[in-house]
């Protein structure tokens, strides 16, 4: 009988060759013995298609989507996992141990839906970031209303929510909808635990998404969210353009 939970991990890319690798060989790597990598490529033109080709054990579609929380749709249509987890091309996780310590700690908490780990910083060198302190740990679950406080490069969601549930991302997003998942998610009553751990390292790089969105369409998106889910935007804005930079300053300046 094959190792269960079964594992599908989603990358969505496009023209993501320069840190692609990293990311393959990370899940790769995990000694989970059950895992399923699935890539959802965009359409890329960098050599990224001839990356995947060589991949062992990577299963791949490439062609035109609606952005990335689209492409991961697909790929959650695609998975055949247990457990659903997403990676971004340009991130990868923490150690082989990963995935490993987030299925076992399901394995010891069956009530839960969805687990989350923490995340630390890296440069485009994949060097540990000093300028940039990790979140404070444990994170409250509860202050989705505010801010993505669930890193979702380090989280697995029970496949069940998606495919039985109805729980897809919300594919016409172009920055924030994880969050909205995520908030989604917990407002519907499924059980979130935290997983003192770090799972995910997270890529600063000038080519990233979070650094090419700029504010204005963060803004839309924001307002967008909040009117979905009744929230307040100006303790959004508070949150993510006042109050957790600043935090990570002073996090950083202690950290030297």
């Amino acid at each position: 009988m094959p190792l269960r939970p079964l594992v599908s991990v989603v990358t969505p890319v496009r023209n993501g060759a320069r840190f692609l690798p990293d990311c393959l060989q990370s899940v790769r790597s995990q000694t989970w013995g059950a895992v399923e990598h699935i890539v959802v490529d965009g359409g890329s033109t960098d050599g990224t298609l001839a990356l995947l080709a060589g991949a062992p054990g990577v299963l791949w579609v490439s062609g035109p989507d609606g952005g990335m929380y689209d492409a991961l749709n697909r790929g959650f249509r695609l998975a055949h996992g247990d457990l659903l987890a997403y990676q971004n091309a340009d991130d990868r996780y923490a150690g082989p141990e990963a995935l490993a310590l987030a299925v076992r700690h399901f394995q010891e908490h069956p009530e839960l839906d969805v687990v989350f780990g923490d995340f630390r910083w890296i440069d485009e060198k994949g060097r540990p970031d000093a300028r940039r302190a990790p979140r404070p740990s444990p994170p409250q679950v509860s202050d989705l209303r505010s801010w993505s406080v669930v890193p979702p490069h380090a989280t697995l969601v029970r496949a069940r929510l998606v495919r039985a549930e109805g729980f897809w991302l919300d594919g016409s997003l172009r920055y924030a909808g994880d969050w909205e998942w995520f908030l989604r998610l917990w407002r519907a009553g499924k059980r979130f635990g935290h997983l003192p751990a770090v799972l995910a390292e997270f890529r600063v790089h000038s080519a990233a998404q979070t650094a090419r969105t700029g504010l204005r369409a963060k803004l839309r998106e924001w307002r967008r969210i909040c009117r979905r889910h009744r929230l307040s935007l100006a303790r959004v804005l508070w949150h993510e353009l006042l109050w957790q930079p600043l935090r990570a300053r002073v996090r950083a300046r202690r950290a030297w």
